[in-house]
């Protein structure tokens, strides 16, 4: 027990969160209207710092998810949005999009406009336009994919699976909750799709277990695993 005690508390460490300018914690969402119009929506265990100068306007992504919405810059001389990460640094060019740092590598997924791509340690920038998302690391940025129709849907607290393997939805749904949700290796390849809530992560592991043929196992309300009915 005394491993996963450990592991938990780990996880709820929220010392990036204190030191940021703006921040949610596991399981919230929130919305930012920034001073020259931008939207910004945070998504669960998300932390920002916020840079606006005369020359430029500037978002740190420390951890986490964010959904970014331009606003058209009121400054007498416009300024380039930015947005820096851990592997290197997007430029808005007058967009919609989201950006999820995955640990080793970020997620850049554009709805609308385009958005530069500069990686940190990489020569070369790249303009992803509307449609497509792209992951990057400081070194490489890689191939273009399509952007999903329902990646935005978390803003909306809802989780769209099409097709997908149950382990992948596993781990989504445990980015919005407190403690340990597992998968168990047997039941890991079975393919799941529909709508599941994020702000009710319990609803969500019923309606697993009433459509597949699994049950929830707790060894404690933060320790919950998925196995073979």
């Amino acid at each position: 027990m005394a491993a996963p005690a450990s592991w938990v508390a780990y996880r709820q460490q929220p010392w990036r969160e204190w030191q940021s300018d703006l921040h949610t914690t596991i399981g919230e969402q929130q919305s930012f209207d920034l001073a020259d119009g931008t939207r910004l929506v945070l998504n669960t265990a998300t932390a920002v710092d916020v840079s606006f100068t005369d020359s430029v306007r500037s978002l740190t992504l420390l951890q986490g998810e964010i959904l970014i919405t331009t606003g058209k810059d009121p400054a007498p001389v416009a300024r380039p949005f930015l947005v820096h990460t851990d592997h290197g640094q997007l430029r808005a060019l007058g967009t919609r999009f989201t950006v999820h740092q995955l640990g080793d590598q970020t997620r850049l997924s554009v709805y609308e406009g385009a958005v530069q791509i500069a990686p940190h340690d990489a020569i070369g920038k790249v303009v992803v336009a509307a449609g497509e998302q792209r992951l990057f690391s400081s070194t490489r940025i890689h191939p273009s994919e399509r952007a999903s129709d329902n990646a935005e849907l978390w803003e909306q607290g809802m989780l769209m699976a099409s097709d997908m393997y149950l382990s992948d939805l596993v781990c989504e749904l445990g980015r919005y909750r407190r403690g340990v949700l597992r998968c168990d290796p047997a039941v890991a390849g079975l393919r799941v799709s529909g709508a599941f809530p994020v702000n009710d992560t319990d609803a969500s592991l019923t309606l697993l277990q009433q459509t597949l043929p699994v049950q929830v196992s707790r060894i404690t309300p933060w320790w919950v695993t998925l196995k073979a009915s």
